[in-house]
């Protein structure tokens, strides 16, 4: 494990694009501090002693962040590229490509990514957090990353509302403005800095619940339709094989089971190379 961390750090460092490399620091050093303010410094505020009530959000907080971090590292980690598989040479199969970029021949459904500087099997688009494609062989990790970062911050920010609000004060109408422009009220010193921090991480986190609430919807809208971003933008629907096949080919043979442990084995049901579509096999 040590060595797949230290082989990641060092392809994160020379082979990410900077634009990658900042969205992942903040992700990771953000999250971090969030992970503090949420075990650490609010709970102050409900719990005075240790209680069943703090336990019972110690053991919840901890699950979504092993779970949030865990899939997010998998997505990192995961190859997408097909590494070492033998495709065709000469006339090429329906659906496949040549790529001028990697000077190889593409499958169908992949796509070469700028950023990764690689074509990605099942391509569905470049995610900056991770640093990666999103592709056939990392799909279901970042589909659990959107899930539990959706929950946590729905959680937290139910968590969070009596805490903000006892900073704030009542509901007048400059406390509601803060919400929107909170720097403003500080300058019109409305409110001290430390509110203004507060306030600033209650709409950070409305901002991320919504984010990632529609990218999750996004993805499931997909999943459902067996398809791709570019295949979703293009309407096209010739890869739908029903619910459960689309949801297999995702998450793997086990299914939703995947959602509750980033490191559960689940074999997908093909390669990323050849597809079924509508009953026949696309090659």
């Amino acid at each position: 494990m040590m060595l797949a961390l230290k082989s990641a750090f060092h392809h994160w460092r020379h082979k990410r694009a900077l634009g990658d490399q900042i969205s992942m620091s903040i992700f990771f050093f953000g999250g971090i501090f969030l992970i503090w303010y949420e075990l650490i410094h609010i709970p102050s505020f409900y719990h005075t002693e240790w209680s069943l009530a703090y336990t019972l959000h110690l053991l919840l907080f901890i699950f979504l962040a092993v779970n949030i971090y865990g899939n997010w590292l998998m997505v990192f980690l995961t190859d997408v590229t097909g590494k070492g598989m033998v495709y065709p040479t000469g006339s090429l199969p329906h659906g496949w490509h040549f790529c001028d970029e990697c000077r190889a021949n593409r499958p169908p459904r992949s796509h070469h990514c700028r950023l990764c500087r690689a074509c990605v099997l099942k391509h569905d688009h470049h995610c900056w957090f991770p640093g990666t494609c999103i592709g056939y062989d990392n799909h279901r990790y970042f589909l659990a990353l959107c899930v539990y970062i959706t929950v946590a911050a729905l959680y937290g920010n139910i968590y969070n509302w009596s805490f903000v609000w006892s900073v704030k004060g009542e509901y007048t109408l400059l406390n509601l403005l803060s919400l929107i422009f909170p720097l403003l009220t500080v300058a019109l010193g409305h409110e001290t800095w430390y509110t203004f921090c507060i306030t600033t991480l209650t709409m950070f986190g409305i901002a991320l619940m919504n984010i990632f609430t529609w990218v999750l919807v996004l993805q499931v809208l997909q999943i459902l339709h067996g398809q791709t971003r570019y295949e979703r933008t293009q309407r096209i629907t010739k890869y739908d094989r029903g619910l459960w096949a689309n949801l297999e080919e995702v998450l793997g043979y086990r299914k939703f089971l995947v959602l509750l442990c980033p490191w559960l084995r689940s074999s997908l049901p093909g390669d990323g190379v050849s597809f079924h579509s509508h009953g026949q096999k696309a090659s």
